[in-house]
């Protein structure tokens, strides 16, 4: 029997479950399990105006084929009725809840990967959740270091911190992390991207990389110490470069690695406004995401843009592909 992938559906008040129900329409419905309220996903629906044969998943079940515009969910309920575009924080626990079944259920091997839909931090923290991100908190249960990714057909970048202050960023890149995030980064690369040897470029932390220490010294106390000892390892890694020209060479770079998360990210998703995917490295499992957030206003609108979401899709399985080829 064929395994297939989680989805979770993300903030229910959000467009997470309008981005599932496009499961039903554009893929294979047998390669997908929603994770989702399903009382919630038939009103989303029928405010959609959208007929889908939603079908509760049982997985010692065979589903090879489903007909058209069928959808398997796993039934997680809600704790309060939910309102598009109205948030509500009794509903993060649920949010949690898909979450944490997802990630255990793929350690167990009972999905080959999952796909997250787009949640609110801030509400889940107002319920008293601790939560920074999905990246970190995937992480925490798989008990693994992880790396914060994006791919798209043009790019690919990795981030050496996540969900941090700006002001938190120069004390907390040191060498060692650096070293760990890049060794991270040349694995997955090779084992999901089919990228025998990987060149990863390294952005500068400073302008212009600090110009020989003028603007700043971390490039030359903790950057290029790092750089060094990993080209020492036989590692191609191409850096410190100047963040504000990096993407103007002709570099020939498989991947780069933004020092925090508005260095890089602005310019990426600029580049790649839909048809990309957030990759979680370093995990004993796959993870991808779409790369934007819950757009209340957009909610139940059938004005949603799902590209993100069908290239999360795509990505996760030929990550899967790639994977079984070498074990």
């Amino acid at each position: 029997m064929l395994k297939p992938f989680a989805v979770t559906s993300g903030e229910p008040a959000g467009i997470g479950p309008d981005l599932t129900l496009s499961i039903a329409q554009r893929e294979d419905a047998s390669e997908f399990v929603v994770f989702a309220d399903l009382l919630m996903l038939e009103e989303r629906a029928n405010a959609l105006k959208l007929k889908i044969n939603f079908i509760q998943y049982d997985r010692k079940q065979n589903y090879s084929s489903l007909p058209k515009d069928s959808l398997l969910v796993k039934n997680f309920d809600t704790a309060k009725k939910v309102l598009p575009g109205k948030l509500d924080q009794k509903n993060s626990p649920y949010v949690i809840a898909m979450i944490e079944n997802a990630t255990q259920a793929c350690l167990n091997k009972d999905f080959k990967g999952m796909v997250t839909g787009p949640v609110h931090k801030n509400i889940i923290n107002q319920s008293g959740i601790n939560f920074s991100g999905h990246t970190e908190f995937i992480a925490n249960i798989c008990k693994s270091n992880s790396v914060m990714a994006f791919v798209s057909d043009n790019m690919k970048m990795a981030l050496a911190t996540t969900h941090i202050a700006l002001k938190e960023v120069p004390e907390t890149i040191d060498s060692g992390l650096l070293i760990e995030t890049i060794e991270i980064i040349e694995k997955d690369m090779q084992v999901f991207f089919d990228l025998k040897k990987p060149t990863i470029g390294v952005l500068g932390l400073n302008p212009h990389a600090g110009e020989e220490g003028l603007l700043g010294k971390e490039e030359l106390l903790i950057i290029e110490p790092a750089i060094e000892y990993l080209r020492k390892k036989n590692k191609n890694i191409i850096g410190p470069i100047s963040a504000d020209t990096a993407f103007l060479q002709n570099l020939d770079l498989d991947i780069i690695l933004a020092l925090y998360h508005d260095q890089g990210l602005p310019l990426f998703k600029f580049v790649n406004p839909h048809q990309a995917a957030n990759v979680t490295l370093g995990l004993p499992i796959i993870r991808t995401s779409v790369d934007h957030g819950i757009a209340l206003d957009l909610t139940a609108s059938n004005n949603v843009n799902n590209e993100s979401l069908h290239y999360a899709l795509m990505t996760a399985k030929k990550m899967y592909q790639s994977y079984a080829e070498k074990n």
